[in-house]
């Protein structure tokens, strides 16, 4: 009995191994009016560096074809750059050094064709700046947190950091009126591997369709309906938008109105990324299997004017809510499976297989000629999608 144990116990351990998965976690702090300066002057040095050292990479390029540009090299220029302007000894030094980084990666990916070419930034834009945790020098301390040359902060830790958690690097962001704290690391979790993968059940699943009309429908006949949210805001936008056009650039109440209509659209995505991660998270808690089409998203954005699809495409945000939806699957071991674009799901009946190839776009039901059967349209799409995905898993080779 007792080798018997030992035996399970190995058997278990195999299949369940920790293992580390990179992770942010997004907080909202409330800088006070002395750290908002500084911030904002952090974030203008930053951009100063960015534009300075990207027109310096032009203009060596331009000078010399086959110059090689190599990090260290853009790094040796920053203390000399310096001495030329004294204020940026007044910032994050780490945050100065990781904006060349970031720049040196931004240049070189767009010669390896990864990437396009790099734009100078805007100060007037919204981005933020990212600094280093070295020996504990961000680090919370009761409701706040310490940041370098910033010090101590308001947060709003609304989640609870993993004791696993150990992040290296921090960003400072803004976002309209709102300044933003990101700290990414790597956390441990369980993997469990095989064990897990043999325990999850293929009759759990559901089928998802998407539909302009609402965001999904589903194999069980139910749909989701999105708010349209951008839609809803157009004449509150609209307004603001006309009094921007109306006052003199860059005077102060220009700015005043540029960061009113700003924060209009920080909220109204804020409101979309809310409710596209409590719908997700419901799926994800509730099936093992969650199948939908791979559609090509850009694509069919590129093709709004051609199918009349016009802004309601990008207030559904499908895209972003398939994202959500796949880590959360993967973070419980759960899994995401994309049937083909090519399959065709609203075609096929789903009762006897049968096909009807001259279905058009504008058909949203039809009746099969051989079983007789009245199909909704997308509601037979999410049912054929899911018995496409079931086969994909049983039946991996075929």
């Amino acid at each position: 009995m007792h080798l018997a144990f030992i035996s399970l116990f190995l058997y278990f351990e195999r299949r369940i191994m920790i293992k580390t998965v990179k992770r942010t976690y997004r907080f909202r702090i409330y800088p006070n009016p002395s750290q908002k300066e500084l911030i904002e002057k952090t974030l203008g040095c930053c951009c100063q560096v960015y534009n300075d050292f990207l027109s310096m990479c032009i203009e060596s390029h331009e000078a010399d074809k086959n110059y090689s540009i190599k990090k260290y090299d853009l790094i040796k220029l920053l203390p000399e750059y310096k001495e030329t302007f004294p204020y940026l000894k007044e910032v994050d030094s780490i945050a100065l050094q990781q904006t060349v980084i970031h720049l040196y990666d931004a240049y070189v990916n767009f010669f390896r064709h990864n990437a396009e070419f790099p734009k100078f930034k805007k100060k007037k834009n919204d981005y933020g700046y990212t600094t280093m945790n070295i020996k504990n020098s961000i680090r919370f301390v009761a409701d706040d947190i310490q940041i370098p040359k910033v010090g101590r902060v308001k947060v709003k830790a609304h989640r609870h950091l993993p004791e696993s958690f150990k992040f290296t690097m921090v960003s400072v962001s803004r976002s309209g009126k709102y300044y933003y704290v990101s700290l990414l690391g790597e956390e441990e979790y369980f993997d469990y591997g095989e064990y897990i993968k043999e325990s999850l059940d293929p009759n759990n699943s559901i089928g998802l369709d998407f539909s302009l009309k609402h965001l999904f429908v589903d194999s069980n006949g139910n749909h989701l309906d999105m708010p349209t949210y951008y839609q809803d805001s157009l004449t509150k936008l609209a307004k603001e938008q006309r009094k921007l056009s109306h006052m003199k650039k860059n005077s102060s109440h220009y700015q005043k109105q540029l960061l009113r209509v700003k924060n209009l659209h920080e909220h109204i995505a804020n409101q979309r990324k809310d409710f596209l991660h409590k719908a997700s998270r419901k799926l994800a808690n509730t099936y093992d299997y969650v199948f939908v089409e791979n559609l090509d998203l850009k694509e069919m954005s590129e093709r709004r004017d051609k199918l009349k699809l016009g802004i309601s495409i990008f207030d559904l945000g499908y895209g972003t809510f398939l994202n959500y939806l796949k880590y959360k699957l993967e973070w419980l071991n759960k899994k995401l499976v994309k049937v083909d674009k090519f399959f065709p799901s609203s075609q096929l009946c789903s009762c006897c297989n049968y096909r009807k190839s001259s279905l058009t776009l504008n058909q949203r039901s039809w009746t099969c000629p051989i079983c007789g059967f009245k199909h909704d349209r997308d509601y037979n799409a999410a049912i054929n999608i899911k018995k496409e995905g079931i086969r994909m898993i049983l039946n991996p080779s075929n």
